[in-house]
């Protein structure tokens, strides 16, 4: 059975939109009162903020009842997969960031919007898991 777009639309605003827009008041509160950053730094503050709100969205995709027909009892080795593809993200976020660091230099744009990129995708593992699940699984 397909879902039409209008209801997997509304799951994604729901569980991911949403953590979206409160990360962005986040980003606008931090930005406020923080110190300025030199560079492009704020763009990998923003890629690690994205990656924290894709874990939070994890958890919460894998609570809908849909996504665990889906996949069924192998549901929490895909949420555990998800965790471990944006951990893996993460993690190369926080290189890039360190190896910026450990010289002495400011983030360049270019290693900035990498990041960025990264924090991104981060978010797009657990859309990928709510797609399938409406529109292939069971």
């Amino acid at each position: 059975m397909c879902y039409s777009f209008a209801i997997v639309g509304w799951l994604l605003l729901a569980h991911i939109g949403i953590p979206v827009f409160f990360g962005i008041a986040f980003l606008i509160f931090s930005s406020a009162v923080l110190p300025s950053v030199e560079g492009w730094e704020s763009l990998n503050e923003t890629a690690q903020d994205l990656t924290i709100l894709s874990l939070g969205a994890t958890g919460a995709i894998f609570d809908n009842l849909r996504v665990q027909e889906a996949f069924g009892s192998n549901a929490a080795l895909v949420a555990v997969a998800v965790i471990a593809i944006n951990l893996i993200l993460a993690a190369t976020i926080v290189l890039i960031r360190s190896h910026a660091i450990r010289r002495g230099k400011t983030v360049t744009l270019a290693r900035g919007i990498m990041t960025l990129f990264l924090g991104v995708l981060t978010l797009c593992t657990p859309v990928v898991v709510i797609f399938w699940a409406y529109r292939r699984g069971i």
